[in-house]
């Protein structure tokens, strides 16, 4: 699935080609639907074009390079799952047709909404895997009830025992439902939907096929392991209590072989201050801004940017500043009044910067030193 990035006008288009036989995409085009993103077909030369409105909406994969899931996010998350699968039922679609990779996934920055992008063509299969290892990648580790949460969905999509039809069951499947209890004193607003019934059948999936064990899943595997042996130890303790004392003997453990394997893979790459990027801002109302970590958001979300800025042009969460083997890029994140390099509106999803450039976020306007 290759995917494109277009501007018309104001909005934002993330653009697909339609293989399809035409009668689902028409359905979503003809009837409204909530949670998934609009949809408009167009045709050039022959061949037919989905144009999905993102508009306003940043991808979860970007959206949380900055700052961790907690468990309403993700509550939120497999809640709106459970929506769509009554959406498909109701417009004779293909749940298949669910993209469930973090990069197409979208969170409204103005009501914080999740969308999904329904797509009946050829997908990869593993898109539930893909989705778990994101969560585990970047849950809050500080939140007991989003880690449980997030491992057993892990463990379900490693076995290939969940679908889209029981992702939302994840929220109820905590032993003697002490999870339950738990979610539902801490998170009163999402009762009411834990209790909903969102499917009748669950059907089996095959077993995942077996492949080369990334560092995340050796991880996992050895949390289960450690977990597993400990099961007397589980008995005699309160579930959270034992959690607990498992997950901080395994990061212990996790550890040491780290530090004979070598270091780990840095996330946000830190710049030498002999090196450092700075914005001179071209408007006496805004100030300098030196870009001190990669990637590099700029925006007015106080909470998930690295520089802020105060105008009222400027989309919560407006541009990204990332490096690649010593070359800066920029990328516009889908915001209402478009990024600029050098006068040129971004278009595509990325633009090279140079030393010299006049980057324009809205109407703030910086040049790259």
């Amino acid at each position: 699935m290759k995917a494109e990035y277009k501007r018309d006008l104001n909005r934002n288009y993330l653009v697909l080609t339609d293989n399809s036989d035409g009668f689902q995409t028409d359905m979503l085009i003809k009837n409204r639907s909530e949670g998934f993103i609009s949809i408009k077909k167009e045709e050039w030369d022959g061949e037919k074009k989905l144009y999905y409105d993102i508009t306003g909406k940043q991808s979860f994969e970007r959206g949380f390079s900055k700052r961790k899931i907690g468990f309403n996010e993700l509550a939120d998350l497999l809640y709106s799952i459970s929506v769509l699968v009554k959406e498909c039922r109701r417009l004779f679609l293909d749940i298949s047709g669910i993209i469930f990779s973090p990069e197409y996934i979208y969170r409204d920055l103005g009501d914080e909404k999740i969308y999904w992008i329904f797509y009946p063509g050829e997908k990869k299969s593993e898109d539930i895997m893909e989705l778990a290892e994101f969560l585990l990648e970047h849950i809050d580790n500080n939140d007991p009830a989003v880690v449980k949460t997030a491992y057993e969905l892990y463990r379900r999509a490693k076995e290939g025992g969940i679908e889209a039809e029981n992702l939302f069951e994840i929220l109820k499947s905590d032993p003697d439902n002490t999870m339950s209890k738990e979610k539902e004193e801490k998170n009163g607003h999402f009762k009411k939907r834990i209790t909903e019934t969102v499917s009748e059948d669950f059907s089996k999936t095959e077993s995942t096929k077996k492949k080369c064990k990334s560092k995340l899943e050796e991880t996992v595997d050895k949390i289960f392991s450690l977990i597993k042996k400990k099961d007397e130890e589980y008995k005699a303790v309160s579930p959270d209590e034992f959690f607990e004392r498992s997950l901080a003997s395994t990061t212990a453990e996790i550890e040491e072989d780290t530090e004979t394997q070598g270091p780990a893979p840095t996330v946000l790459l830190n710049i030498p201050d002999g090196n450092k990027r700075r914005l001179i801002s071209r408007d006496s109302r805004i100030p300098d801004a030196d870009i001190e970590c990669f990637p590099c958001v700029l925006g007015s979300y106080r909470e998930c940017v690295d520089i802020m800025l105060t105008d009222k042009s400027v989309s919560r969460m407006h541009a990204q500043i990332d490096e690649s083997q010593g070359r800066l890029f920029i990328y516009d994140l889908n915001s209402s009044n478009g990024t600029f390099v050098n006068g040129k509106r971004l278009v595509s999803e990325e633009r090279e910067l140079n030393e010299g450039d006049e980057i324009r976020i809205g109407n703030v306007r910086f040049v790259l030193a």
